[in-house]
């Protein structure tokens, strides 16, 4: 379409053809056309998200969109995830800027996606922004002055930020308890992941004013608290209160309680914990503890108590018994190693956040105060994960949970352990499940490497179960014993896959890749993490050779080990791993793209 016809189209339809596009795209398309254009598009130029551009889009972009956007630009998302090193190449747009408010006068809100130690430099420029969230890149270990970093640019720091985010960071962040505390009087919503109980006190002494708080405390530790949680301390104007932990020992029932109890301007309360206090089991305690907040108008728990030997043995009817007596709608059910207690309904219309299950595929078996409201289906989840913890379960317990939460764009299965034969009604529980917004399918780990065929290909090869799936993470062993097992099958609308790999799944074999591409034709973005670089070594040169030959549609490639050092790279310096990889994929010295090469990790962002 000519400029002369697109200028006849009336704003409604331009408008309409805009929501099918990024904002890149629109700037791009159609910026710096005519005024009735420019007026058109306006809003979309306060958007500035460069998440998922290739290498080109982005120097396009910082070449020549940036200046005609710059003063308009008001949400600024920077991401390293499928374009890694998007963050460092920003920083280097703008170094010359003692802070981002001079080169964006009007920036109100930044977003920076898979975080590294790369990218520092960007901490020290977020004077006059009000809303700030990092999402740390969970396949890199973030340093321990990154830590420190953080924590003084963030939180130690003049800058008043209205909001913060900061999540994602292997074993929570760990704050500075040795400097003056600066409070941030402006500061209502707070998501944080923290190292230690004492953090999360620590924040509440720095946040007076906290509104909306979600935290997760990922550690306990032996050692004395440095400070208890006073009256005092705690925030005096909090509606949200979300907690969440995966360590047994983090919160005993009784320190939970003292902490809720005395913050009773809470409207909205979640808890999301895994513990060893058998506590949490009885609803008197909770009705002792939820009177006192006398604002509450939902609280919303998932717990998962760990069972050992010497604990009373868990009677069912007295738990259910406790809760109805509590009015607090519950289920229950016992895998082998947990009890499982929920509220129900899954309905997480009242949080104003991205909400998380986890549950068992034994929920299918579960028991409830009220069974109407357990089998009401859920709403405003966004992630699933069901734990199978290798128990043998047949198909349809999984699918029977799955189904409930139906409107989930991530779902997470892990420790997965079918009968091989178990493949009984396959046809009619694929017209039976429906997940019409997954988008990312975590297969973490079958019993033995033993992925169930028909199982995964329903979640992942069926149109009409999963339309809008495009991503797979899943343990190479897993994929490797799936590939052989489906000659002449491929998933052509999976086109980004992340791999995980450690001793149990073996060495990284050239046949084994040549097969994994084969069945994977379409992919756009190719992570494969090892545990150690021994898996990997004996063939790397030729591993990173195949899979940049083999995949033409790549835009982004990331090989990297958590142990050791990849041989290859350490024997090569940038500007020589970047020729290198220009070569295999058939590009000219003109040609761009952004290489990073280290002891550990090579990426390429083509």
């Amino acid at each position: 379409m000519n400029l002369s016809k697109l200028e006849k189209l009336p704003d409604e339809i331009l408008l309409e053809i805009c929501v099918y596009l990024k904002p890149y795209d629109i700037i791009n398309s159609f910026g710096q056309l005519n005024s009735r254009l420019e007026r058109t598009i306006s809003q979309y130029r306060h958007d500035a998200d460069l998440h998922h551009l290739t290498f080109s889009q982005f120097y396009r972009w910082s070449n020549h969109l940036l200046s005609y956007t710059a003063t308009s630009i008001v949400n600024l998302v920077v991401s390293n995830w499928n374009s890694p090193g998007q963050i460092y190449l920003f920083n280097q747009l703008a170094k010359d800027y003692d802070s981002l408010h001079d080169l964006f006068p009007n920036i109100n809100q930044l977003r920076l996606i898979d975080f590294t130690n790369d990218d520092v430099e960007i901490l020290s420029k977020l004077a006059r922004i009000k809303k700030i969230f990092i999402d740390a890149d969970a396949l890199v270990s973030l340093s321990y002055s990154t830590h420190i970093l953080l924590d003084k640019y963030i939180f130690c720091s003049s800058n008043h930020f209205k909001e913060i985010r900061l999540w994602g960071i292997e074993n929570g962040i760990r704050l500075q308890h040795d400097v003056n505390i600066l409070e941030n009087v402006h500061l209502e919503r707070l998501t944080i992941s923290v190292a230690f109980l004492d953090d999360l006190i620590l924040m509440f002494r720095r946040s007076p004013n906290l509104v909306h708080f979600n935290v997760e405390v990922v550690q306990h530790t032996a050692k004395i608290l440095r400070q208890n949680a006073t009256i005092e301390m705690l925030p005096k104007h909090l509606k949200f209160f979300h907690f969440q932990t995966t360590d047994q020992q983090v919160l005993s029932y009784e320190d939970l309680d003292k902490l809720v109890s005395n913050m009773p301007t809470i409207e909205l309360f979640s808890l999301d914990a895994d513990t060893n206090d058998v506590n949490y089991a009885d609803g008197y305690n909770w009705q002792h503890t939820l009177s006192s907040v006398v604002n509450l108008k939902r609280a919303y728990f998932k717990i998962r108590i760990y069972l050992t030997l010497d604990m009373t043995p868990i009677d069912e009817d007295s738990i259910l018994e406790s809760f109805r007596h509590a009015n607090i709608p519950i289920c229950c059910y016992i895998d082998t190693k947990i009890l499982h207690i929920d509220t129900i309904p899954y309905n997480m219309a009242d949080f104003d956040t991205h909400m998380s299950v986890t549950i068992s595929p034994s929920a299918k078996s579960a028991r409830a105060t009220n069974m109407e409201l357990f089998q009401q289906k859920s709403r405003r989840v966004q992630t699933l994960i069901v734990d199978g913890q290798h128990d043998p379960t047949v198909i349809d317990d999984w699918l029977c949970v799955i189904n409930r939460f139906s409107d989930i764009e991530i779902l997470q299965i892990n420790a997965v352990n079918i009968p091989e034969n178990e493949n009984t009604n396959i046809e009619t529980k694929t017209k039976n499940i429906k997940l019409p917004n997954l988008s990312y399918l975590h297969y973490i780990r079958s019993t033995s490497c033993k992925v169930h065929i028909h199982f995964f290909k329903l979640l992942t090869n069926t149109i009409i179960v999963s339309p809008q799936l495009k991503a797979l993470s899943m343990m190479y062993g897993d994929l490797i014993y799936l590939c052989k097992r489906l000659s002449g099958c491929s998933f052509e609308r999976i086109n980004e896959l992340w791999l995980y790999g450690g001793d149990a799944d073996g060495q990284v074999t050239l046949i084994d890749i040549d097969l994994l591409l084969k069945t994977f034709p379409c992919l756009y973005h190719f992570v494969f993490n090892n545990q150690s670089s021994r898996l990997m070594n004996r063939h790397l040169k030729s591993i990173v050779e195949i899979i940049l030959h083999s995949s033409p549609t790549l835009i982004s490639f990331r090989i990297s080990c958590n142990k050791g050092s990849l041989k290859l790279l350490s024997l090569m310096d940038n500007e020589a791993c970047t020729a290198w990889i220009k070569r295999i994929c058939g590009l000219n010295n003109h040609e761009q793209m952004h290489v990073i090469v280290n002891k550990k990790m090579l990426s390429i962002w083509k």
